[in-house]
């Protein structure tokens, strides 16, 4: 399901943009999980939580922080999310663009341009890498875009699923098989009891690899070789 996050200071505006969505929804047959917030530090808190949308509409002028501000923390935390700026004023758009915004909504023409803007947030969306696996456990279900996955761990008899947009999510196979089911080339073992996502190292110094989010993993001696050849390969290309 693709993520939406609204940020406006505006209530009347928010409840607009969503019932636009809605009717998009309904005509499309496409279905959106759309969170909104009145407050750029609320949506930060949710970056900081490695809660990351796939697309954000933002209000261009609000007090505490405008909607250029927050496009550029986005940014830190995501290269790939679409951002699509709402404001009253169309002399912005240029500086909104600097930002990489796929779109520049003025509000007074939401109803003519929002169904233009989703379309293409969605086809941007499908174009991209939409390998899906389904992660389960005793009767609770999660559909996990391949990228989304930054490691999957074994700790204390439970597979530990950490991606970048659900959080921590339970899976119930044991770490082979759920592997083998990925089956995919940027997935790479650091030790029998853990696989990483090439996509998200950053750094490897001595035994140890350090990941976007700032988290540090160890690497066991058997996979170390491996795991510098398979990096030094990828990192040179």
């Amino acid at each position: 399901m693709i993520n939406i996050c609204i940020c406006d200071d505006s209530e009347q505006d928010i409840d607009l943009l969503k019932g636009e969505i809605e009717k998009y929804e309904e005509e499309k047959g496409i279905f959106f999980n759309t969170a909104s917030f009145s407050k750029p530090e609320l949506v930060i808190y949710e970056l900081q939580e490695n809660r990351v949308a796939d697309i954000y509409f933002l209000d261009v002028s609000m007090p505490e922080k405008n909607g250029f501000e927050l496009a550029e923390e986005i940014r830190r935390y995501s290269d790939s999310a679409i951002i699509i700026f709402l404001t009253s004023l169309e002399d912005q758009a240029i500086k909104g663009y600097k930002s990489r915004a796929l779109r520049y909504i003025v509000k007074l023409n939401l109803k003519r341009d929002i169904g233009e803007a989703l379309d293409s947030a969605v086809d941007e969306i499908s174009g991209r890498d939409d390998k899906i696996v389904t992660i389960h456990r005793y009767s609770d279900f999660w559909r996990v875009f391949y990228r989304d996955i930054i490691y999957v761990s074994r700790m204390s008899r439970r597979l530990v699923v950490v991606t970048f947009s659900q959080g921590e999510l339970t899976d119930g196979r044991g770490i082979t098989d759920f592997y083998r089911a990925l089956d995919d080339g940027r997935f790479l073992f650091i030790d029998r009891g853990c696989f990483v996502n090439v996509d998200y190292i950053t750094q490897i110094s001595g035994c140890d690899i350090r990941l976007k989010d700032g988290t540090v993993l160890p690497v066991s001696r058997r996979c170390l070789s491996t795991v510098k050849q398979v990096l030094l390969e990828r990192w040179s290309k």
